[in-house]
């Protein structure tokens, strides 16, 4: 009996042995791991069936219940099935008297086995040495109960009730032994997956409660030059940068005794003695009584993310190509400047510089040239001022200076200021040396002062822009103060700006015509001019809005109102034979001409109105068509083809040549007012308006002349040759009403013409009735 128990006991070592062998072996296969345990758990069965103790022939008493129970309850089903396939074989093959008390054996130990672990994965009961005891009894309590079903032998009997003495016992033992094996695979995984991620991109570093290094990883080795065997043993702050006070590890060791964690940006020192920054995370780790055990650091060597957020920061504060201070840089060092003068009482100065003809150098020589010599602007600049002063570029050519520390009293600040501007107008006017190329540029100047914080930092930088356009209105290579009155007119054209915006969406511009007669005297039609009826301040004239509709970019908006306008009235005209003949004549901005779909948008208008294209006429300017000379021919072409007729307007007062004359389609020549107004006196107009009708009666042009305002003027250009006359002597600028009454009334009623213009000084002081031009032209 003892030489059996050993025997068993032998059999449970080894089984247990090669299990934990078969874990080790097949840890990275799970599936072959337990086919494994279950080859292992059944041919142990098989071999405790053979040394078995045998009381009588056929009747086997051994350790399989012990084996398969456990199979089952540490193994699972797979386990647990092909273990018991295996021993219920064997068992078959033995036969005997008991074989099938001994399938039953088999049977119900897997399914004993199988319940218990239900039961346990749901955590209804455990699996320390009680339970284990308890199952262990009830199994072979339940086996013994299996035995007494068949016919045995007292000697049979007894040696059953030995085995239930000692199977309980073997199965704590079995139990505790496979599931030491289970921990301690569980552990070696939770190793390999520990020293995995600890060997991770990051570097690591273990230290004990004092700080005294235990261990490290290859990413600390790499990052901070000394290898594991340098820094075992010493203490963490050998990597001391030294950068930091001792408040600042105080407040961090607080934090860990606080939270157990700690992150932050530091400055430590590699092995060469390079100091880098580094993002450090430390965590504390406590055992079970909660005792501090060890620090875990982590951390990552952040030098290229210093540095490109280095880079980020000098790209959002200073300019790429010259390297000086970008708006956002300039605005807040003027707000610090702003700051400072209303503590101190000294005043401080912007100077805005604008380089004259810049474009021009861009234009002939290239952009890489004109870089260049941004670039060497800004190096006058910088030798020209102190470290205390702050130089900027904007954008393009437009740079900003600004001094500190002016005296208090502003007309000693500003005649500093002054010198200053003065100085630096001759150090950018010296040549300029690009290479084999040398240039010279000069600058204009626009400054003003400042001592406290009764404008923003935006308002002073544009008080400074306004006093340049003032230096370069006085001629260029020169130097303005800001003046008040400046930023008056400033804000008075941005409320006429808006003021533009809301008319034209209420349409408050309408046309006036003004009549064009034929050398009979008959009207043939009008040029239509832009009025607006402004619902507070009456009706305005061109004077009052063109030039700041063209700054705003709303002139084509202007134009092409009064474009509908004069399709929507020549289609109305169409349907009377008194107005049938008639034509209107419309200026054209080049900013409409030049649009992409200007064609398009133009002949649905006449599609929709009805209005006939043969009577339309639209008077361009000779310089507006110089600047796509190509594209302005192709779109008068394409209008043409449509019966859209072309005059070229104040012609004799550009770069008028036979050559692009002969390009354009055009039908009409018009005379410029300045011209026929020196009419019959200035010799010299007389030839060039002489000049002008043989070019027309060459090329089969049309003449018309504007701003006849005498009878003189009349008759001499009756006698060169000219056939068409617009002008105060024939009729002001009217509104549409007043225009179809004259040309319906019967000859006899049309009033006398005036024989005479009015005074001088009555049109200027009527300038915005200007007539033939968008601008004002007083006598016309």
């Amino acid at each position: 009996m003892i030489i059996h128990l050993v025997q068993n006991a032998a059999l449970l070592l080894s089984l247990c042995w090669l299990q934990s062998l078969n874990h080790r072996f097949w840890d990275r296969n799970y599936s072959a791991a337990q086919l494994m345990s279950g080859l292992l758990f059944g041919f142990t069965c098989v071999i405790g069936m053979m040394i078995a103790l045998e009381p009588e022939s056929g009747l086997i008493f051994d350790a399989r219940s012990v084996v398969l129970s456990m199979a089952a309850l540490f193994g699972g089903a797979l386990v647990s099935g092909i273990a018991g396939l295996i021993a219920a074989a064997y068992r078959l093959w033995l036969g005997g008297a008991g074989m099938w008390g001994g399938l039953g054996d088999i049977v119900l130990s897997v399914l004993l086995g199988l319940g218990y672990r239900y039961f346990h994965l749901r955590g209804k009961v455990g699996r320390g040495p009680g339970a284990l005891l308890i199952f262990g009894l009830l199994v072979h309590i339940l086996m013994l109960l299996l035995f007494n079903l068949q016919p045995i032998s007292n000697a049979a009997w007894q040696a059953s009730v030995s085995m239930l003495l000692v199977m309980p016992v073997a199965t704590v033992w079995l139990g505790w032994m496979l599931a030491d094996i289970a921990r301690r695979g569980r552990d070696e995984r939770e190793l390999n997956i520990a020293a995995t991620a600890f060997e991770t991109r990051q570097g690591m570093l273990v230290t004990d409660p004092s700080s005294r290094i235990l261990r490290c990883n290859q990413a600390f080795s790499a990052i901070t030059g000394y290898s594991a065997e340098e820094v075992v043993g010493k203490k963490a702050s050998l990597l001391s940068s030294g950068r930091h006070d001792a408040a600042f590890y105080q407040a961090m060791w607080q934090q860990l005794a606080a939270t157990d964690r700690w992150q932050g940006e530091v400055w430590n020192r590699r092995k060469n003695g390079e100091i880098y920054p580094e993002w450090l995370s430390i965590s504390a780790v406590r055992n079970p009584r909660g005792q501090l055990t060890h620090y875990v650091a982590s951390m990552d060597d952040i030098t290229e993310r210093k540095a490109a957020e280095a880079r980020i920061q000098h790209l959002a504060l200073f300019d790429a190509l010259t390297g000086l201070a970008n708006r956002s840089l300039l605005l807040d060092r003027v707000q610090y400047a702003m700051n400072t003068g209303a503590r101190s009482g000294q005043y401080a100065a912007l100077l805005f510089l604008d380089l004259d003809g810049f474009k021009s150098i861009n234009d002939l020589h290239g952009h890489h040239t004109g870089d260049q010599l941004l670039r060497l602007v800004a190096e006058r600049l910088g030798d020209a001022t102190f470290a205390s002063d702050t130089v900027a570029r904007l954008g393009a050519d437009e740079f900003v200076v600004m001094i500190e520390s002016l005296a208090g009293e502003h007309q000693e600040a500003a005649t500093q200021a002054e010198q200053f501007a003065k100085e630096l107008l001759i150090t950018l006017g010296k040549f300029y040396q690009l290479d084999a190329l040398k240039l010279h540029i000069g600058a204009s100047i626009g400054v003003t002062l400042f001592n406290d914080d009764s404008s923003t930092a935006s308002e002073l930088i544009q008080q400074a822009e306004l006093a340049i356009h003032q230096a370069k209105a006085a001629g260029k290579n020169t130097m303005r103060f800001f003046d008040p009155a400046m930023q008056k007119a400033v804000s008075a054209r941005l409320r006429l700006e808006e003021d533009i915006r809301r008319g034209l969406q209420a349409e408050e511009f309408i046309p006036y015509l003004q009549p064009q007669l034929d050398e009979a005297g008959r009207v043939v039609g009008a040029e239509v001019l832009a009025r607006w009826q402004h619902p507070r301040r009456g009706l305005l004239g061109p004077g009052v809005f063109i030039e700041v509709a063209e700054q705003a970019g709303l002139v084509e908006q202007v134009d092409f109102q009064m474009l509908r306008q004069a399709c929507h009235r020549l289609a109305v005209w169409r349907q009377s034979p008194a107005t049938a003949s008639l034509s209107l004549a419309v200026n054209l901005s080049a900013r409409l001409l030049y649009q992409a779909d200007f064609v398009d948008k133009l002949l649905q208008l006449l599609e929709l109105s009805g209005a006939d294209p043969y009577r339309l006429k639209l008077e361009l300017t000779e310089t507006m068509l110089l600047d796509d000379m190509p594209a302005a021919v192709a779109r008068m072409h394409q209008l043409r083809e449509h019966g859209i007729r072309f005059s070229i307007d104040d012609i004799g007062t550009g770069y008028s040549s036979l050559a692009y004359l002969q390009t354009l389609p055009l039908d009409q020549l018009k005379i410029d007012q300045s011209f026929v107004r020196e009419l019959p006196e200035n010799g010299n107009s007389l030839a060039i308006i002489r000049a002008i009708c043989a070019l027309a009666g060459s090329l089969q042009l049309e003449v018309i002349a504007e701003g006849v305002e005498t009878e003189e003027q009349h008759k001499q250009l009756q006698d060169i040759g000219c056939r068409h006359f617009q002008g105060y002597l024939f009729g002001r600028p009217m509104p549409l009403d007043e225009f179809e009454r004259r040309v319906t009334m019967a000859p006899e009623e049309e009033p006398q013409r005036a024989l005479s213009c009015p005074g001088r000084s009555e049109l200027h002081a009527r300038a915005g009735e200007a007539s033939t031009e968008r601008d004002v032209k007083p006598c016309c």
